[in-house]
């Protein structure tokens, strides 16, 4: 097989498979694979199941990391490290799919650009779609160099006759393609729900961090709001952070400042709860980031649900365009985003169901050593 810059791509005698505890440490095992040419070097496919869609950016990584590895490695988190390998050209294409429960992306297809910001050297996209609207990604293509062409498409499974709009989608892919799982797609928590609950603090966080949308999706409106939005999250960055430092000083602040009210209620309404050192309040911020037009998913499935994703992925593999590269797969359940009582069982049961349907080899579960070999 050859990829699209004619370079001859590799098969593994048997299909690997690489269990990882955090999302983004499955992307060694891309990079070796891209290396050892298992992989194309450009245009590739991803197919990614999950309950979210961990394609944000980080808003200060340069796009030249992507070309160091060992940095960009410490660099992404598990909500952003797949959009990087776009910009790197390993993929064009991607292939969300995502359970019943899970809303951030509409079911779609879009096409936009992926580059590098001329104005900070970030990396950022043309796309309009909300999800990367409201976390300040958007920019023209004008404001982009060294762009790419990306291809996503969304679409969910486990609804009833989901598979034949699937099967449509994936007329369009070709091997070779990365088969990616995390276990969250089978039963998800939000883990932000439980997070200093005596306080509210989660419902409190969704009301401070709350925004007008666009008023269109014109070019205008969309870098107006970009603005402003950008504007409102600094401010508030700043705010969690003074108190985070033991900083915080009500009179540096000027009473008119609405965000600053609302921070100093949450504050006042948290510690009536829980002392000031045991409060994590950059992880507050965070759980006010995951605010905007929906929230993060959370469906802890009971057995029936489970044994009914189990089918619907099972006739999901019987549809795909061949047998993937490799299988990248993750746990997430040391951030609680996998019910930590059942992940075990859904992992035996996810393993099970791939190795009757490829020829795999025997998992590396990369989680139980405490380093990476890459």
């Amino acid at each position: 097989m050859v990829d699209d810059l004619g370079v001859k791509v590799k098969k593994h005698a048997q299909i690997p498979i690489f269990v990882v505890e955090y999302h983004h440490e499955v992307l060694p095992y891309i990079y070796r694979n891209v290396g050892s040419k298992h992989l194309p070097l450009d245009g590739g496919t991803f197919i990614h199941l999950d309950s979210h869609p961990d394609m944000l950016l980080s808003k200060t990584m340069l796009a030249s990391t992507v070309f160091e590895k060992d940095k960009l490695f410490e660099e992404v988190s598990i909500e952003n490290w797949l959009l990087p390998t776009v910009y790197a050209g390993f993929f064009t294409k991607l292939l969300w799919i995502k359970p019943p429960w899970a809303n951030q992306i509409k079911d779609s297809t879009s096409r936009f650009k992926i580059g590098k910001s001329i104005s900070d050297g970030t990396i950022k996209v043309t796309s309009e779609e909300n999800y990367f609207v409201f976390e300040c990604l958007y920019r023209k293509e004008s404001d982009l160099e060294n762009v790419k062409d990306v291809v996503l498409d969304v679409a969910t499974l486990g609804k009833g006759n989901d598979l034949d709009q699937i099967r449509k989608l994936l007329s369009n892919y070709n091997a070779p393609f990365v088969l990616d799982i995390d276990l969250d797609f089978f039963s998800t928590s939000n883990p932000f729900l439980k997070l200093y609950s005596k306080s509210n603090m989660y419902e409190r966080v969704k009301e401070i961090f709350q925004f007008d949308p666009p008023k269109s999706k014109s070019q205008e409106d969309l870098e107006n709001f970009t603005c402003s939005r950008e504007a409102q999250l600094a401010r508030l960055e700043s705010l969690f952070k003074s108190m985070q430092n033991n900083q915080w000083s009500s009179e540096q602040f000027s009473p008119q400042d609405n965000l600053f009210l609302k921070v100093k209620l949450l504050r006042e309404a948290m510690l009536e709860h829980y002392e000031e050192k045991n409060i994590d309040w950059e992880l507050v911020f965070d759980a006010g980031c995951t605010c905007d037009d929906s929230d993060l998913p959370h469906h802890v499935s009971s057995q029936e649900d489970l044994n009914g994703m189990f089918q619907s992925f099972k006739n999901f593999l019987d549809i795909l365009p061949g047998s993937p590269a490799i299988i990248t797969i993750s746990r997430s359940t040391e951030d609680d985003y996998t019910p930590c009582e059942d992940v075990e069982m859904i992992q035996e049961k996810v393993l099970d169901i791939l190795k009757e349907r490829f020829h795999c080899a025997d998992p590396v579960l990369s989680y139980e050593s405490e380093s990476l070999d890459v």
